[in-house]
Formats: C-alpha cells, structure tokens, sequence
C-alpha cells in the first residue's frame, strides 16, 4: 500500500479515536476503517507519552498528587473527547436494566442515561483515581507505566473487534469488521503480541498482565452473556474498564511487593 495512503488511514484512526484536527475531510471506506485499528494501539501510547509529559510538568510545578491524579484522569477523556467514556456508561445503562438481550441492545443506542449509568461511571473514575493518586504518592509511576495504561486495553479492544462476533448486523462493530481480512488480522496480531512483549519486559510489576489476561477472559463471557456480541459500546467500555484495571493492578502489585 503507498505511502500516502496509509498517511490517510493515520488521520482517520486520529480523526475517530482522538479530538485532534486532522486538517481535511477523510472519505471513509470499509477497507480503510478496518485498517485504522492498526493505529489504535499507537494512539494510546501518544496519548500515555503526552499523559506522562503531563505528569512531569505538574510534577516540575511542585503541583499536589490529588490535583495531579484528576488531571491525569481528565487528559485521557479530553484527549479522547469522551468517546469510550460513553461506551462504559451506555454498558452500565443496559446491563443494570436487568432486561432481555434484545431490550438491551436497543438500551445501548438509547441517548438517555439511567441513575446506574451515573454511579457506574462515578465508581469507575473515582477507581482510577485512587490508583493514579496512589502511584504518585509512592512514586512508582514512570512513562512505561502511561505507556501500559493506555496501549494495552486498545490492543485487547482491537482483538476482540477484529475476531469476536458482532451483537448485530448494523452499527460500529460490524462496520470495522466488514472491511477486514484474514491477512489483517494476523498482521495485527503479530504486531500487539510484540508492543505486549516489549511492555513487559520494561515492566517492574509484570502480574499486571496476568490480571489483565484473567479480566479480559471474565469480560468476554459477560458481554457475550449479556449482548450476545461485541458492539462499539462495549469496545469503548472495554478501554476505559481497562484503563482503570491497569492502574489499579500497578497499585496493587506495588502495594503487596509483587514483581
């Protein structure tokens, strides 16, 4: 594939997954779509190396560790403009509705948001707080952290986009998975398996993988049981459920001396 259509499919996957300007309109095709989440898991390694440059300059500014945790916390969702934030919460809105698989599918496109929804999405914050504040009081937070934080639930969320079955025939899921080919899917997973290798060969606490492989095996029986599938929600719900879990395994593992 030339150059510069790659450099097109770069502004696409930048144009969908972040608030970044890219300068002109993208004609979106399914080849293309599908193509953009090679890039998904490079976009969360320069959303962790602006996060963590973030992170040394209110450091610098002698700024205190709570002030810093929230931040850190908004950086991810400005930076994203909200976009998984809103899969998580549309998630929550349809499971704790405790209604049929097809009544929960209609949930998920439903624009309102239910009373469980706001709590889900407050406990999940107020979470990752905790384990962002934590880490820097202990000081046990550096860029492979960032770097693990937000690559490693985009290359779990690609996964599962690129070989899971969709919910429904219709909607984000299915677009990505339409323009998709065997060759691709391969490619792609040769490419996450060395981004993981790399992470956890810089990593001090490399239990967080194995925590993360066990929640990730728990989370793909839950959606399956729940929606029958995967749907863009749960892709988003995905990245920030496992923003999260990732912060708070480091603290964890920190905080019982694991390696």
């Amino acid at each position: 594939m030339a150059v510069k259509e790659w450099m097109v499919i770069a502004r696409l996957a930048l144009q969908f997954f972040t608030i970044l300007p890219t300068a002109k309109t993208i004609q979106w095709t399914e080849k293309r779509t599908a193509k953009a989440l090679y890039f998904l898991p490079w976009i969360g390694a320069c959303i962790g190396a602006v996060s963590y440059g973030l992170f040394l300059g209110l450091e610098w500014l002698g700024v205190s560790t709570v002030t810093t945790a929230i931040l850190l916390m908004l950086a991810g969702g400005i930076l994203t403009g909200g976009l998984h934030l809103d899969g998580w919460i549309d998630v929550s809105d349809a499971y704790f509705s405790h209604q049929p698989r097809e009544k929960k599918l209609v949930i998920l496109s439903d624009p309102n948001v239910g009373a469980f929804a706001v709590l889900s999405i407050l406990a999940l914050l107020a979470l990752r707080f905790s384990g962002i504040n934590e880490l820097i009081n202990i000081e046990s937070i550096n860029l492979v952290t960032f770097m693990s934080v937000f690559v490693l639930p985009r290359i779990v969320a690609g996964w599962i986009l690129l070989w899971d079955q969709p919910a429904k025939e219709t909607g984000l899921a299915s677009y990505f998975q339409k323009g998709s080919t065997e060759r691709q899917k391969w490619i792609y997973a040769a490419m996450s398996i060395l981004m993981i290798a790399g992470l956890v060969y810089l990593m001090e606490n490399k239990v967080v993988v194995l925590i993360g492989a066990i929640t990730v095996f728990i989370w793909i029986k839950f959606y399956r049981a729940q929606f029958g599938g995967i749907t863009g929600d749960v892709i988003g719900a995905t990245i920030e459920g496992g923003e999260t879990l990732v912060w708070l395994s480091m603290w964890i593992c920190y905080l019982f001396g694991t390696v």
